[in-house]
């Protein structure tokens, strides 16, 4: 297939459109946390329940996945997993009570499992040096635009028809994605599963992390990032709380970031395949480190919405460039085990990041919580620094 047609392959587009669709039953689960709690009675306690059951699972379950890749055809993998959390979508409508409502919430993280290191190992493999960074660019705008129309659509759609079909909707939508993917051509993966054979292998894609310097780098990089995922989602609260804003203004806000950072994956990627990779990375994580710092300085100013915008862009774009290092640094037979370590990181520590911008916000306030964001920010750019190509 020619450079060109790449964008157009139909693999490509799946995985894009799966990793959009991923993120935006994610994102739909906020929308309807208070229809659950007005319905079932749950208590905040609860829905925290509801939000660490997926995020564990689908995290835990990632390096197993990427194990997985190693033996099965990656469209497989990918196909299932789409329609594992349709189901469960489906599952958590009819769900009677919040036992029921968890275990769908839990199986729907393990469904997710497979999208981040086997979709990352699709790309990675199907994508040159001179294209990777693009390419992994747009999954990731993918990913951030399904976090953005989910919520828009959801809340058009429940009034006229309910949560429950709203659910089954988007559900619907799984199951035609992950049947796209199984008709689909792939080669056969080289491998075979056989027991023992096989954890030594798993074994051995785990020691090559260990032996590739990038790789060991990037790993240090995520982790450190790990401690700042999710932060973006405190800015309604900070917005309506701290400053008092309406929930109309603090929206609008909002949407203004989530918007200003839909091609900011794409431009990264792209100047990553132009320039060094090390220093796209270092500016934009700097150039977010000092935003952060000056976000709470600037309340009630008409420099918020700029600094929101320029935030917003700087951001939210570089995941897929340090994910080009892995793809880059490793041998196709290892990368779904790698991608899978490196996803297994970035969710399960980021699982508890907003736990402890929470606590830093009630105890010392948003400045502080704000500061620590940008500290993190500093320390990934320091740990970048090291990364070569």
């Amino acid at each position: 297939m020619a450079e060109k047609d790449k964008f157009r392959d139909s693999g490509f587009i799946l995985v894009v459109v799966s990793h959009a669709l991923n993120h935006a039953y994610e994102a739909l689960m906020p929308v309807l946390y208070p229809l659950l709690i007005a319905e079932f009675g749950l208590q905040y306690s609860a829905v925290g329940l509801l939000v660490m059951s997926y995020r564990l699972t689908s995290g835990a379950f990632q390096l197993v996945m990427g194990f997985m890749g190693r033996f099965y055809r990656r469209k497989v993998l990918l196909g299932v997993g789409m329609m594992w959390q349709a189901v469960t979508n489906v599952f958590l409508g009819f769900s009677p009570g919040f036992t029921q409502m968890l275990a769908a919430r839990s199986l729907a993280g393990v469904g997710s499992s497979p999208q981040h290191p086997t979709g990352s190992a699709y790309i990675a493999e199907a994508f040159d040096s001179k294209q990777l960074g693009r390419a992994l660019g747009i999954n990731i705008g993918a990913a951030s635009l399904g976090r953005l129309m989910a919520p828009l659509a959801a809340s058009l759609l429940i009034p006229v028809i309910g949560w429950r079909s709203t659910l089954l909707a988007f559900s619907g939508l799984g199951l035609v994605v992950g049947a796209g993917f199984l008709l689909i051509k792939e080669p056969r993966r080289p491998g075979s599963w056989s027991g023992a054979s096989s954890i030594r292998e798993l074994g051995k894609g785990i020691r090559d992390i260990f032996r590739i310097r990038v790789v060991v780098i990037v790993m240090v990089v995520e982790t450190v990032m790990a401690f700042k995922v999710g932060i973006s989602d405190f800015l309604p609260t900070y917005f309506t709380e701290a400053l008092g804003m309406s929930s109309v203004s603090s929206g609008l806000l909002f949407t203004g970031f989530l918007v200003a950072g839909l091609p900011a994956p794409y431009f990264w990627g792209l100047m990553s395949d132009r320039l060094e990779r090390r220093v796209v990375v270092m500016a934009a994580m700097g150039a977010a480190a000092a935003l952060w710092f000056l976000l709470p300085l600037v309340s009630g100013s008409v420099l918020l919405l700029p600094l929101l915008l320029v935030l917003g862009f700087v951001g939210q774009g570089v995941g897929g460039v340090i994910q080009a290092f892995v793809a880059e640094a490793t041998e196709p037979e290892n990368r779904d085990i790698i991608f899978g370590v490196y996803f297994t990181l970035a969710f399960t520590i980021g699982s508890i990041s907003p736990v402890i911008f929470g606590v830093l916000a009630d105890a010392y306030g948003f400045q502080a919580a704000f500061l620590y964001v940008s500290t993190v920010s500093i320390l990934a750019v320091a740990a970048s620094y090291y990364l070569k190509e």
